[in-house]
């Protein structure tokens, strides 16, 4: 396997939001994109019965939900009832076979 030498000259570059505007507690049905999320979901989603896929197409269709990485919505319920939302960005799919999602922790000071 060949791969290329490390460039140094590369770097990241920040972008607006998809829809800078947002503000918190802003209906899904007040941008155009939004609209169109709930007219397909409406139509209905295409379902996959991932027992009647090989291993090959599963994993093909998990990791097209990660790569490129974005954000994961981890939703928990703590046993007061209390409902929470969180954003992460580390994740990773170990097993498409298995078919679970790893995420975890880092306590940065």
């Amino acid at each position: 396997m060949s791969v290329p030498a490390f460039n140094s000259t590369t770097h990241s570059t920040f972008t607006q939001s998809p829809n800078p505007s947002w503000t918190y507690g802003e209906k899904v049905n007040t941008t155009p994109v939004g609209k169109d999320w709930l007219a397909g979901e409406s139509a209905g989603w295409k379902v996959y019965n991932t027992a009647e896929l090989d291993e090959a197409n599963t994993h093909k269709l998990l990791s097209s939900g990660i790569v490129p990485r974005p954000i994961a919505f981890v939703s928990t319920i703590s046993e007061e009832g209390i409902e929470n939302l969180a954003p992460f960005r580390s994740y990773t799919l170990p097993s498409s076979n298995a078919l679970c999602m790893l995420t975890w922790l880092a306590y940065i000071s």
